[in-house]
């Protein structure tokens, strides 16, 4: 009798999971007609119609198996048809603003990009652009400016951090996604256009005219100053790693046992990839953990440092400010909580989510969120920011070198007699 009911158990057991798959994929099925009927509907073209499920159903199952949080795929259907029916009479390409419209809904850092978007967004990160010259990201919903690049002609033009770009040739850009609106601010070099800024602090806005130009980042810029290492990290792409490292060859030829420590500045650097910052912290780092990323309430990732101090334990001053975020946090974040390096100035932005990008087959692609970080073995940061171990803030109308003496007094480091005869004293 027992044996009976064994074999019974079984065959309920492998009856169930031979079924969940098939479950599943009707799940998935029954929401991917929805979505062709609504637009058959919608627009009348079936083989369109065809065209734009295939592309919802590749976006649709990243979601359902990458995406960082559990997911409703009905709620994320309803939310792609009704955007399918508001793109009605607009000019964008209706699948494009219903998978927007979804990616939107799920974070501000997921985003679908068409092929032309996608391919110039894969050229940033590897430090070539074409535009104005600016970082930018949405923040509560519009296009705020992170930091103009340094030699652009946003900079040139006199836009500044936390600028607001609301119209652009007097077209509003309220209510655009962020790749949308990178695709109106893109252009063909050469050709100007008219920005109009909201800035903090004026009552009134007020229009730039701005050209687009061909720009090659460099992502590291360093010297040595008194008997410092400095390194302004300005981006982190795919030769941010070795140029760190070049300039740490640097300072060990010309310095040597000289050497009295060295500064990492990553004020205003919205990151890039994680692969480069990984490759950043690795170089002070003797052992302990870089990130690790938590997805579902479980570690998926993480990457721990590798031996091979470059430095050999020399003091490590990072500065930072509410611009940092991203890829300058997880190496700031990593080197304070192994107790490597210590901070100095402000609060950073705090986001601490890692966005994977997956290739689709009409050559465009998704940024989708797949994880959330925490640093070194500390807390997560996403949201907080990271707190500075020394309280410093930069002030628009002192010299550029006072933050640096600062941070070069606070290792108890010489300074060149150019940036210690700047004021050094901190401004509250």
């Amino acid at each position: 009798m027992l044996r009976k009911y064994l074999i019974l158990a079984n065959a309920i057991l492998m009856l169930t999971a031979c079924t969940l798959p098939f479950a599943k994929e009707r799940h998935i099925v029954g929401a991917l007609e929805q979505f062709e009927n609504a637009y058959t509907d919608t627009y009348g073209d079936k083989e369109e119609a065809e065209d734009a499920r295939e592309l919802f159903s590749e976006v649709l199952l990243r979601i359902e198996t990458r995406y960082v949080d559990e997911v409703d795929t009905q709620v994320i259907t309803d939310t792609a048809i009704a955007a399918l029916k508001d793109a009605k009479g607009k000019e964008e390409v209706p699948v494009t603003l219903a998978l927007n419209s979804v990616l939107k809904s799920l974070d501000p850092y997921s985003a679908y990009m068409p092929p032309e978007s996608y391919e110039r967004y894969q050229d940033s990160l590897d430090g070539r652009f074409k535009g104005f010259g600016f970082r930018i990201e949405l923040r509560n919903e519009e296009l705020t400016v992170i930091t103009p690049l340094r030699g652009s002609a946003a900079e040139e033009a006199g836009i500044l951090p936390d600028d607001v770009i609301s119209h652009i040739d007097g077209k509003s850009l309220k209510g655009f996604t962020l790749p949308e609106a990178v695709t109106v601010l893109r252009g063909p070099v050469g050709t100007r256009a008219v920005l109009t800024i909201k800035r903090p602090g004026t009552l009134k806005s007020f229009d730039l005219s701005v050209e687009r130009r061909a720009i090659n980042i460099v992502p590291v810029e360093y010297r040595i100053d008194g008997d410092v290492g400095y390194i302004k990290i300005e981006t982190f792409n795919k030769n941010t790693g070795a140029n760190v490292r070049e300039a740490l060859e640097h300072f060990e030829e010309k310095l040597g046992s000289r050497m009295c420590g060295v500064i990492l500045d990553v004020r205003s650097n919205p990151g890039g990839t994680v692969t480069s910052a990984v490759q950043v912290a690795d170089e002070f780092l003797e052992e302990g953990n870089i990130f690790s990323a938590i997805n579902r309430g479980k570690s998926f990732t993480e990457e721990e440092a590798h031996s091979g101090d470059s430095i050999n334990g020399l003091p490590i001053m990072v500065m930072i400010n509410k611009g940092s975020a991203s890829a300058s946090e997880i190496v700031a974040g990593a080197l304070k909580h192994t107790h490597r390096a210590r901070l100095i100035g402000e609060t950073s932005y705090g986001k601490g989510t890692m966005q994977t990008l997956y290739d689709l087959d009409n050559g465009g692609g998704i940024r989708l969120t797949t994880g959330r970080f925490t640093v070194g073995g500390g807390a997560s940061f996403n949201g907080t920011g990271l707190a500075p171990d020394i309280q410093d803030k930069t002030h628009p109308d002192e010299n550029e070198l006072a933050p640096i003496a600062r941070a070069g007094k606070a290792m108890n480091c010489t300074m060149s007699l150019r940036t210690a005869a700047t004021d050094s004293t901190p401004r509250q």
